[in-house]
């Protein structure tokens, strides 16, 4: 599982009907993020920034400066990521919110995780989890602890990632987060897939899986999915491969994803054929050279 620098929703809060309606733009944007609409998301912070901004509401600002750079984010744009979320830390540490810098931290983090700044980013992430313990914010504390696990895991510390994994798990099962448990779970089985303890790590995936579900988290399911995939091939169960890997297909196109979507055929059709299933071989290279017809999309730009 990717980096995700999270954060709980704010407390619903009271005030005038215009900065009750930045908020409101946050919290929906928050929430198509959960759901895989990061075109809709980066629409909601776009018009919530604006409207902060003409409101002088540096509070709101701050947080859809952090949405922005969240989309940006997930959509590659790690430089405008980081642009973004430093805005937004310089103005949660001038209206001095421990928990908006806090979650500016964080945010930048990932964005530097992104860019392969892994260095630049542990140093984020134990500054915001120092933060976070100080202020007693579980569900921030478990966010850092699995994204210093994913920074332990790239750099081949398995011992030191499973550690942190397994420390953010158990605040996530405190918390009865399902969404985040998923996440951690589906971390924790490509630990054991790395040091070669296959069932232990099918066994996590499958309840990754089942979490993810449970949570309608889509980009979840996709990526437990193509795990499962490629775990399944690795034990020789290709039948379960197969299956595994034309959902993920179907998991990945149905998000947009063609590029993710792409690989999940083309391992499909590699199983398919090593299979002798001829008929179902013959379908899934007409959908693959279907998606190679289509458009490619306009990478999108830059957010003013």
């Amino acid at each position: 599982m990717t980096a995700c620098a999270g954060e709980p929703p704010p407390p619903a809060e009271e005030g005038p009907p215009l900065i009750a309606k930045v908020h409101a733009l946050h919290l929906k944007g928050q929430r198509l993020m959960e759901q895989g609409e990061r075109a809709r998301a980066r629409d909601l912070f776009e018009e919530a920034r604006q409207l902060a901004e003409g409101l002088d509401d540096m509070e709101g600002l701050a947080r859809a400066l952090n949405g922005l750079g969240s989309v940006a984010a997930m959509d590659g744009h790690a430089r405008e990521a980081m642009a973004l979320h430093r805005d937004a830390l310089t103005l949660a540490e001038h209206l001095n919110r421990p928990a908006l810098k806090l979650d500016a931290l964080a945010h930048l983090g990932t964005a530097y995780q992104l860019d392969g700044q892994s260095d630049r980013a542990r140093e984020l992430y134990e500054q915001a989890l120092t933060q976070a313990r100080n202020m007693e914010d579980r569900h921030s504390e478990a966010v850092l602890l699995n994204n210093l696990g994913l920074i332990a895991r790239q750099g081949g510390r398995l011992d030191q990632a499973e550690q942190s994994f397994q420390a953010a798990l158990a605040i996530n099962r405190q918390l009865a987060d399902p969404r985040a448990q998923a996440a951690n779970l589906a971390n924790l089985g490509l630990i054991a897939e790395q040091a070669g303890k296959l069932e232990e790590a099918q066994a996590r995936l499958e309840a990754a899986l089942e979490l993810d579900k449970g949570a309608e988290n889509r980009e979840g399911i996709a990526a437990d999915l193509a795990s499962l995939a490629r775990l399944a091939e690795a034990q020789n169960r290709k039948e379960a491969a197969l299956a595994y890997a034309q959902r993920a297909y179907w998991s990945y196109r149905a998000l947009g994803d063609l590029g993710r979507a792409m690989t999940e055929l083309n391992r499909a059709l590699a199983l398919s054929r090593d299979q002798g299933r001829q008929q179902e071989a013959r379908q899934l290279e007409a959908e693959l050279q279907a998606i190679k017809n289509l458009p490619v999309p306009p990478a999108p730009g830059p957010q003013n």
